[in-house]
């Protein structure tokens, strides 16, 4: 009898396998040929799920978003506060730094090979445009450029790393940047400090 083939569960799969890949060559330089041989599959086989690299990237993009915003909000929701929903999004930040370090790479370097093909809207801008709004409501932060600007000093933070900055150790800065906007929130929205989430 022939093997059943979970084709979402499989291409799922696949995708996961191809997070490495790309950190490892970069969008701009890997070829479906290598994503096929490092995935221990055939070109063929890689046509069949995605008929291109744009098009593994593209699903790649929006799986892993996600699965992190899913992450995030598990972790937050234990939270009894807004200030502790600040401290445990930064938690989970800091624990997965080596993913997000990668992460910024790959999307940096997607970023710059199609920003040379195309006027049009790529993947991360679409993200971005759902994942902002989504973090205020994770964090329970009203004012969407708060959120903003958080989002922002953590990538920031993410490529000092990358730059190899030793004085902007990435525990450090989370926590001074947790002060930051605890004293911001005490003045501005005083009750999302002392009131249990909901």
């Amino acid at each position: 009898m022939p093997k059943i083939v979970d084709h979402d569960q499989y291409r799922r799969e696949l995708l996961d396998q191809c997070f490495d890949l790309f950190a490892e060559k970069g969008y701009s330089t890997i070829t479906m040929r290598q994503i096929a041989s490092g995935l221990g599959v055939s070109t063929g086989t890689l046509y069949h799920y995605f008929p291109s690299k744009e098009a593994i990237f593209e699903q790649l993009v929006e799986e892993m978003i996600q699965q992190d915003m899913l992450q995030v909000s598990s972790e937050v929701a234990k939270a009894k506060t807004g200030s502790d929903r600040l401290k445990r999004g930064f938690e989970f930040v800091e624990r997965k730094q080596d993913y997000f370090l990668k992460q910024l790479l790959i999307f940096t370097d997607y970023y710059q090979q199609i920003r040379r093909d195309s006027n049009q809207p790529n993947v991360l801008e679409r993200v971005c445009e759902r994942i902002q709004p989504k973090i205020s409501e994770i964090l329970g932060i009203k004012d969407p450029q708060v959120a903003e600007f958080v989002f922002t000093v953590v990538d920031g933070i993410c490529v000092s790393q990358i730059y190899g900055c030793n004085a902007a150790n990435f525990s450090t800065q989370l926590q001074l940047l947790l002060k930051m906007l605890t004293a911001y929130l005490e003045k501005h929205e005083p009750s999302f400090l002392e009131t249990e989430m909901l």
